[in-house]
């Protein structure tokens, strides 16, 4: 639970709505337990005919009779006791003595109530009980308003809260090192900022809704309860410890099930966001039952998991129903035993009342138990909830808790434009341990230079260049930009030197202006028209409905994979980047519209650092250099046409375009 209470601290800023919200959950639980006393003159009225001018003149009767009577029975015991003392003697005149004075202090409340009764109450009984009738009514309808108004506090502190975790957690989210962005993977990301979060806006809800009502509104009867008779109330508690425990254990076990819970939706989040992402190859290879099969399996898990927790949760109700009904029956076989016998104490030893309950009053009793019970059923519901709620915010802190790997030191130094050189020294890295993917790798690249990475599949040539953008730190070694260390630096100030335009063009779902503007959103539209024409976008932008104005799609899926290329590359170059790095940029364009892009990025990577990673032989003639890679080390460093002169290895890679 203490996770929950971290998002309840969160909701502390919004303290005048709490405020309110308490303020409204105190004054329906002082109105609940004051509406359920009207039982009192309504059995008065229906049952002796009385009204409360009448039943206050008789209690005084009574009581003056009682005092006179217990008066004479001391005064007699206490004679017998001088002649003839015994302890069994002694104890009874302490008993009547305790009669007495309970009788005195009654018949005192009673005197004092007379004036305002008799000024202030009907006269008959017939507007005593209309009186009483209108009283429910009012404090029904004033408690209906104070309900609305409670919701709604209720609810905007705990969406309010909720808002301010997702934009805090969805930050935490961006900051995340990549490698643990790709252990936690992205259907569980999914889960946590969007169905964790529904569980801890109605945890909030609960918390500050019911669980702050229910308490108060059980607390105001049992006050009630407590004034009647405060032993006989305890004597009705005793099976409340009992209970609360075996709550306690199925709330433990409702927790673990809700953890499995929130892992089976983050499986079929993943099946959906895998399937719909690749339909084609779905579709194209006939795999749409195994797909059904593969979501039926994770959606049953998930339904299981769903149906124990209704389990756990349908249990909690009956087992408070039982409860109360335990206790309201100890306490009417005790209240029972008392009013039949007129009574105030139990076996002669326990002292229940000053004087002996009346069977009204014993009914207000009952009512009040029963006013205690209600809140305390509805208390079960809570459990459900604030226990789902605690649990996604473990799950949450847990998740994007921990600082991440790579982040801004302490004290970084100011990132220098890039002039000189970037220098890989003895890198080392690895994905998995004692599997090193880049080997004591070392490379200089001069300001300016235009170098190719060629090579086969998993190589490291892009692991290289995530290295460059710190997305991973290396293992060992050091990568340099103009000679100072770029761990030394903030991640961000070394990546707003470098654009990066890879294979699968990612585009957003937005205009194609937008789309090119993300890599510079203050460029101006003269800027934008340069980006636009090295990329060629102009040659196929006039055969859209809206031009630079139509909407992309999910991914970019209303354009073809070349022109989402043009795209991209125009978004890097809009950028105007020190670093530029093309990773099979132009991989799904046609050769001639190629050859044109080139000619274009010619002249714009002058005076830049650009990176190129290439299949394609075609890609070379940006080059001053290239470089064949192997199994993580360089194997051959030269010029483009020494390489086709002298490394078998380059010459392996590009023999079918040669």
């Amino acid at each position: 639970m203490m996770p929950f209470f971290r998002a309840v601290k969160h909701s502390l800023r919004y303290r005048w709505t709490i405020a309110g919200a308490f303020l409204c959950s105190l004054t329906i639980a002082v109105i609940w337990s004051a509406s359920i006393t009207t039982v009192f003159p309504i059995v008065k009225i229906v049952l002796e005919g009385e009204t409360a001018g009448s039943w206050v003149q008789h209690e005084i009767a009574s009581g003056e009779e009682n005092v006179n009577r217990f008066a004479g029975e001391v005064a007699a015991l206490e004679a017998q006791q001088s002649t003839a003392p015994t302890p069994q003697l002694a104890n009874k005149i302490d008993l009547k003595k305790d009669r007495l004075n309970g009788e005195v202090k009654s018949l005192k409340w009673y005197r004092n109530a007379q004036p305002h009764v008799e000024r202030y109450a009907p006269d008959t009984a017939f507007q005593t009980l209309v009186v009483a009738l209108i009283w429910l009514l009012g404090v029904s309808i004033f408690k209906g308003i104070l309900l609305v108004i409670s919701a709604i506090l209720d609810a905007r502190v705990s969406e309010k809260t909720v808002l301010d975790l997702r934009r805090i957690y969805y930050r935490k989210a961006l900051e995340l090192d990549q490698r643990r962005i790709d252990n936690i993977g992205t259907s569980a990301m999914m889960t946590h900022l969007s169905y964790n979060m529904t569980m801890i806006s109605s945890g909030l809800r609960m918390f500050y809704g019911k669980c702050l009502r229910e308490p108060l509104k059980m607390i105001t009867c049992l006050c009630v309860a407590a004034w009647i008779s405060l032993p006989l109330l305890i004597i009705s508690m005793f099976i409340v410890p009992a209970g609360a425990l075996l709550i306690h254990s199925i709330s433990r076990r409702m927790k673990r099930s809700t953890q499995i819970e929130m892992e089976g939706m983050a499986d079929v989040f993943q099946t959906l966001i895998e399937t719909f992402k690749a339909v084609k190859t779905v579709r194209i290879f006939n795999r749409e039952r195994s797909e059904r099969r593969r979501f039926k399996k994770n959606a049953n898990t998930l339904y299981r998991m769903q149906l124990r927790i209704a389990l756990y949760d349908s249990l909690l109700r009956p087992i408070t129903e039982v409860l109360s009904i335990v206790s309201i029956s100890l306490s009417m076989l005790v209240g029972a035993y008392l009013v039949l016998n007129q009574e105030t104490h139990l076996f002669n030893f326990i002292k229940i009342s000053d004087t002996p309950i009346k069977p009204a009053m014993l009914l207000v009793f009952y009512a009040m138990l029963a006013g205690a019970a209600d809140p305390a059923r509805k208390m079960s519901e809570i459990v459900n909830v604030i226990v789902r709620g605690g649990t996604a915010c473990d799950n949450l802190f847990r998740t994007f808790g921990p600082v991440p790997l790579i982040g801004p030191p302490e004290n970084p130094i100011s990132v220098p434009t890039h002039k000189q050189e970037i220098e890989f020294k003895d890198v080392v890295f690895c994905y998995l341990p004692r599997q090193p993917v880049i080997k004591r790798l070392n490379l200089t690249i001069p300001a300016g230079q235009t170098l190719a990475i060629v090579g086969g599949n998993g190589c490291g040539k892009s692991t290289l260049m995530n290295l460059l953008a710190r997305f991973y730190d290396p293992h060992y070694g050091k990568i340099m930009i103009d000679g100072k260390d770029i761990r030394q630096m903030h991640p961000k100030k070394v990546r707003q030197q470098i654009a990066w335009v890879t294979q699968d063009s990612v585009l957003f779902n937005g205009s194609l202006w937008d789309n090119i503007c993300y890599g510079n959103p203050d460029a101006t539209d003269e800027q934008v028209m340069n980006a636009i024409r090295i990329a060629r976008i102009d040659k196929f932008v006039s055969n859209l409905e809206n031009e630079y104005k139509t909407n992309v799609g999910d991914d970019g899926k209303n354009l073809s994979a070349g022109q989402r290329q043009r795209v991209a590359i125009a978004r890097a170059v809009v950028s105007d980047p020190q670093i530029l790095i093309l990773d099979e940029a132009t991989s799904q364009i046609d050769g001639q519209s190629e050859s044109i892009i080139h000619d274009s990025l010619a002249e714009f990577i002058r005076d830049r650092t650009t990176i190129v990673i290439t299949h394609r032989s075609s890609s070379l003639r940006l080059a001053d250099r290239v470089i064949v890679m192997e199994l993580g080390e360089i194997v051959h460093d030269s010029s483009v046409q020494e390489a086709k002169q002298s490394s078998p290895q380059f010459q392996n890679l590009f023999a079918k375009s040669a």
